[in-house]
């Protein structure tokens, strides 16, 4: 199925959380413009509209093809709980879960039963056509609620700019000016295991009481896991599905958390940030390079390790890399006084090594403290490898 020539959406009219009847036109237009429809059922309600507007032979001719196919599923992503009224988190603090329904199988199959009331059918063809029908059904992956729970969870980890994106929008639809927006900041914790706090401003800045700020942040994230619910939907289908105009802000946050790992300025700030408070030599142009050894270095295992680190490193604050390595600069000043293979015999006798920083040379007995911090910021040799004798060989001496 190519993914950009097949749509995944609804064609029920719906009033309230009530099934109203069937958009036909909006199935034929994407009939028309896609190679594939997937409809996004609700409970299997448009067969007998379908019958009808199709005929029973044309609509078993749409699903033999598979260019017609269905999709209907209870999955929900569900937070904020409460029992009794009482709230199971205090505010601005929220966790989720996955909830399904019990007897799917049994719960549509009864729906199908509806196509009985459809005139022109027997029972022999009523009975084909929900053969046709559940053929014709389409389900995600097994994993799909436990990866929406986790995605979700990580956005709020990695504090996505989609969160802060659907908080102005919910500001907006409130009429609220976008210079008011401007004043609102908002970060996501993480103070025990899978609930999440929202820090925020919103009773400073703008005014609300704790409760409305409560609210306001409850539409926001669920915004976010409504753009992920639906994203989840695309790749489990492998069909793309429309947006609406007020949709866009959440996406392009969602894109800008995606993308801004790979933002090639992130590596190289983070590069900039570790040479500074290691008190490296600074790549500014104003010293003499060994292009040699600049060919090897970008070819080398200990180089690629470096990389991949550096994309580690927005998360780590300067302090905490600063307590790790205090007092490294000045055997760092040693190094660069003398020769590369100085500079190897000292990587080489430093026990643990050199840690990026501003400068600590962890001798043969390191503090528990200090040793979990280097195995979670620093698990790699190689990293040690590159600052202490990779890097340093660049420089021509004078």
């Amino acid at each position: 199925m190519n993914f950009r020539r097949s749509v995944l959406g609804e064609i029920a009219i719906r009033s309230g959380v009530s099934f109203a009847g069937v958009d036909v036109s909006s199935l034929l237009r994407r009939l028309i413009l896609f190679d594939d429809v997937v409809i996004k059922s609700f409970r299997l309600r448009e067969i007998p509209t379908l019958v009808r507007a199709f005929g029973k032979t044309g609509l078993a001719d749409l699903l033999k093809s598979g260019t017609l196919k269905l999709a209907c599923e209870f999955t929900v992503l569900a937070g904020d709980f409460s029992r009794g009224g009482i709230r199971s988190n205090p505010l601005e603090h929220f966790s989720f879960g996955i909830v399904d329904i019990a007897d799917r199988e049994g719960i549509l199959k009864s729906e199908l039963r509806a196509s009985q009331g459809v005139p022109g059918l027997n029972n022999r063809e009523r009975s084909a056509l929900e053969e046709l029908v559940w053929s014709a059904l389409v389900r995600p992956h097994g994993t799909y609620g436990k990866d929406l729970l986790a995605q979700v969870e990580a956005d709020l980890r990695a504090n996505t700019p989609a969160l802060k994106a659907a908080l102005v929008e919910q500001l907006r639809q409130q009429t609220y000016a976008p210079a008011a927006t401007t004043q609102v900041t908002i970060a996501v914790v993480e103070p025990s295991a899978r609930v999440f706090k929202i820090n925020n401003n919103l009773t400073g800045a703008l005014g609300f009481s704790p409760e409305k700020a409560h609210g306001l942040l409850q539409s926001a994230v669920f915004a976010v896991a409504n753009l992920n619910h639906r994203l989840g939907e695309m790749e489990a289908y492998s069909a793309i599905t429309g947006f609406s105009e007020s949709e866009a802000p959440l996406l392009f946050g969602k894109l800008a958390g995606i993308l801004e790992p790979l933002n090639p300025a992130v590596s190289e700030e983070q590069f900039k940030r570790v040479v500074q408070i290691a008190g490296l030599p600074d790549l500014n142009g104003t010293v003499r390079i060994d292009v040699d050894a600049l060919l090897k270095i970008r070819d080398s295992a200990e180089c690629r390790e470096f990389r991949e680190w550096l994309t580690t490193l927005p998360d780590v604050s300067d302090a905490e890399i600063k307590h790790m390595v205090a007092g490294l600069r000045a055997k760092l000043t040693t190094i660069f006084s003398g020769t590369v293979g100085r500079a190897v015999r000292f990587a080489a006798t430093t026990g643990v090594g050199l840690v990026p920083g501003a400068g600590l040379v962890l001798g043969p007995v390191a503090s528990a403290i200090d040793s979990f911090l280097i195995d979670r910021v620093l698990p790699r040799s190689g990293i040690v490898a590159f600052l202490a004798v990779k890097y340093p060989s660049l420089f021509v001496s004078s």
